[in-house]
């Protein structure tokens, strides 16, 4: 998460623990954490599809899917601040290669459900 994702939910958590903010307040905190969540999980999306595009350059191919865990670890290895595994709701992502040559990277969302609107998407090439 960035440094303003990080900021806002402190500052969100901090309005929240007093029981008589407003509710018009707690839900414009609400949907800024929310909103937060899916840019920085857009930025994540968005992140892997390059290093996954820079993959194919170099070997030829997308890593096969059950390779997916094993590759973020060594592409992502520098990072401490958060699993990049893992999305902005804690679930992982999925990824989906075909043939080598397409794949698919997704995020559940906020719901965590599949083919629902908050579904997060990428294909690639």
């Amino acid at each position: 998460m960035d440094k303003f994702s990080v900021a806002a939910v402190v500052l969100a958590g901090s309005l929240l623990a007093f029981t008589d903010a407003p509710e018009h307040i707690r839900a414009i905190i609400d949907e800024s954490v929310r909103t937060g969540r899916q840019l920085a999980t857009a930025g994540d999306l968005r992140s892997m599809s390059t290093m996954l595009d820079a993959h194919l350059l170099k070997h030829g191919r997308y890593p096969a899917s059950d390779q997916f865990e094993r590759w973020m670890a060594a592409t992502f290895k520098e990072n401490h601040l958060k699993d990049l595994a893992v999305d902005h709701w804690g679930r992982p992502y999925r990824y989906e290669s075909t043939g080598g040559r397409r794949y698919t990277l997704r995020s559940l969302g906020e719901d965590g459900v599949a083919g629902t609107d908050d579904d997060m998407t990428i294909t690639g090439p």
